[in-house]
């Protein structure tokens, strides 16, 4: 009998998040590269590192493959070779196949890497994002402000000496949000500057003398379009950068977000920012639309995201709008996979969209009109 291959509900209700080679090996990288970044870093090892490699060799040795031979050489596996590859233990059903822990010019973990996390709750980096906002609602102490100050973090991953006396500085906003930026870790840098995609305002990398996006060079966004120039900051001292967790799960959704926003204006549409609602949920109102929650995503892994919304509406009542960018649902696999994931609970309650498709959902369609039957009173 020919076996098949487990669904991606079947595969996330059977991992161990404890014994996993792939899930610890994503944890370890994200504490690598906070601590030393990947490029350089020295013994002793992390404990988590040295843990991930330990697994990943026992899950090579157990197949009889021939198992990396140190963590520098588990680092160049995961530049050089696919999730995909028999030798990670990463299930299909799980995580797209062409997808890499590391991204090899960027030397970063990927966002696929940054997104792990078992059965649908926040992994690492998430959960410190989540935890940054919460912290920040709590000091904003109003919902209008907290807004403005979450708004103020997605257009600023990076803030300058020159920002900060430019005309236009909310110097209120960044009283609240200063604490959310740090300096420029080493690890970005390259020949002591810092590379900026000219799209999402996120750091980036390119070989020497290239000054646009292209197929040879890193965004940390890692969507962002072709034939963008560069911003070359040759003073990144005098810059601070948001912290990475806050980079990766609010900056990089910001866009459809606005776009989302933008379309909402544009049908008539009021919403409402819920108060502790983590990323940020809204309620949706408005003359002649449904009342229903969105949220805005912008994950790589549609199976990991099916398990976050299934958390984080399971309670929830009213349905929900889940919305992504349009090249996420145009990828082969993204929205079965994402409905897969879902729980039972929140089936048929949870629409997959994007930005430019909301109004269809939230349109309240006119009932048909009531045919005459034949012979009766006008």
């Amino acid at each position: 009998m020919t076996s098949r291959a487990p669904t991606n509900a079947e595969a996330q209700r059977g991992m161990d998040h404890g014994n996993d080679p792939f899930l610890a090996l994503a944890r370890a990288l994200t504490i690598l590269s906070e601590q030393d970044g990947l490029r350089s870093f020295s013994l002793p090892y992390p404990r988590e590192a040295q843990l991930a490699l330990d697994r990943v060799i026992l899950h090579c040795l157990n197949h009889g493959w021939t198992p990396p031979k140190s963590l520098p050489e588990l680092l160049s596996w995961c530049t050089r070779r696919s999730v995909g590859d028999s030798e990670f233990g990463v299930s299909p059903a799980l995580v797209s196949q062409g997808a890499r822990w590391i991204h090899p010019i960027g030397m970063m973990p990927t966002r696929t890497c940054l997104e792990l996390a078992p059965l649908g709750r926040p992994g690492r980096v998430e959960q410190d994002a989540l935890n940054s906002l919460a912290a920040l609602e709590h000091r904003c102490g109003s919902a209008g402000r907290f807004s403005r100050c979450r708004q103020f973090l997605a257009r600023h991953p990076l803030v300058t000496h020159q920002d900060r006396f430019g005309r236009r500085w909310e110097a209120m906003t960044w009283n609240k949000v200063r604490e959310l930026y740090e300096p420029v870790p080493e690890a970005l840098l390259d020949r002591r500057m810092l590379t900026v995609c000219g799209t999402c305002g996120l750091p980036a990398r390119a070989p020497s003398g290239e000054r646009e996006s292209g197929p040879d060079t890193w965004c940390e966004g890692e969507d962002c379009p072709p034939g963008v120039r560069f911003r070359l900051l040759r003073e990144p001292g005098q810059c601070l950068i948001l912290r990475r967790s806050l980079r990766a799960f609010l900056v990089a959704p910001a866009r459809t977000e606005q776009a989302a926003m933008d379309e909402l204006a544009r049908i008539g549409g009021g919403h409402q920012l819920l108060a502790d609602s983590g990323l940020g949920a809204y309620r949706i109102t408005g003359s002649g639309l449904r009342t229903c929650l969105m949220q805005v995503y912008d994950r790589r892994q549609p199976s990991f995201l099916g398990g976050r919304v299934s958390e984080a509406f399971s309670s929830a009542t009213d349905p929900a709008l889940v919305v992504v960018p349009r090249r996420a649902v145009g990828q082969d696999g993204y929205r079965d996979a994402f409905e897969t994931a879902l729980s039972n609970e929140c089936r048929g309650r949870v629409t997959l969209t994007t930005p430019d498709d909301l109004e269809r959902h939230l349109r309240v369609q006119d009932p048909p009109p009531t045919q005459k039957v034949e012979g009766a009173d006008a």
